[in-house]
């Protein structure tokens, strides 16, 4: 699987909730820097050697065993460092993906260590392979064995927070401040000096620990609040769940509850308030 392929996507592929837009595989990596990103998303599985990924000011080394993911128009970073560095990769999108996402944690452009890769590369083959075949219902096919993949995925990705406990033994005092504090407007500064570091370096502890980072947390933390919120006052007007969960407009609530959640906090409340 050398040649990559890039399979045509008709318009009812596009309406597909996942269809394959390029798969292939390089024996002989070389650096690929794009600053304005790539279009599609990406999943890149190392084979062989070693490499590095560089996403928003953090740094990961990629191993044998491990895969990163690369989201839509983020600017990213990758190149060998032990050579050959070899890597499967594949490139898709579609309207399932933010639920995905949500679903199985995999939730920001990061190095995830699998707990069986070489199924994984074995099904990165088998839709090459699909992708090749000239099919009429091409794009169905490989719709399906995408849907595998990525199901699969999910359940094969072991997060850093679980490799790396010490992390998130490091960062409790900042939980803990998130907690008691998320019912506020709270600054980045503030989260870093629970552990006496710098607010840059806090960063890099969040994206090694949770594949997120400290206000994105904080946002989840104010999210799940919110849920809870609403379920238990239902009576609750949108611009009362908003301020009392931090946020300080409720169109600025609604955009992030929506882009955690994938619906709208009305869509999540229905009919149990008037809103």
């Amino acid at each position: 699987m050398v040649q990559p392929s890039f399979p045509i996507v008709t318009e009812s592929d596009s309406r597909l909730p996942l269809y394959l837009t390029s798969i292939g595989h390089w024996e002989f990596q070389e650096r690929t820097r794009r600053p304005d990103g790539f279009p599609d998303y990406q999943w890149l599985q190392s084979a062989t050697g070693l490499g590095e990924l560089e996403v928003d000011g953090t740094r990961w080394q990629v191993k044998p065993g491990q895969g990163f993911l690369l989201l839509p128009n983020e600017a990213h970073d990758y190149y060998p460092t032990v050579e050959p560095w070899g890597l499967h990769w594949i490139a898709f999108n579609g309207s399932l993906m933010p639920l995905w996402m949500s679903m199985s944690g995999i939730r920001r452009s990061g190095v995830y260590a699998l707990s069986d890769s070489d199924s994984l590369i074995g099904q990165m083959k088998a839709i090459y392979a699909t992708s090749l075949t000239g099919s009429p219902f091409l794009g169905a096919e490989c719709s399906k064995l995408l849907y595998g993949l990525l199901l699969d995925l999910s359940r094969n990705v072991r997060t850093n927070a679980a490799a790396a406990p010490h992390l998130c033994l490091k960062l409790q005092p900042v939980i803990r401040f998130i907690e008691d504090n998320c019912h506020r407007v709270v600054s980045i500064d503030e989260l870093a000096a629970q552990i006496d570091v710098s607010s840059q370096y806090l960063c890099q502890l969040f994206r090694h620990a949770f594949q997120l980072r400290p206000m994105e947390y904080v946002n989840r933390e104010r999210i799940n609040r919110s849920k809870k919120l609403m379920l238990q006052e239902p009576q609750l007007k949108l611009r009362e769940v908003a301020l009392r969960t931090g946020f300080d407009s409720p169109s600025y609530f609604s955009c992030v509850f929506k882009k955690i959640e994938g619906i709208s906090p009305e869509q999540f409340r229905g009919p149990r308030a008037g809103l």
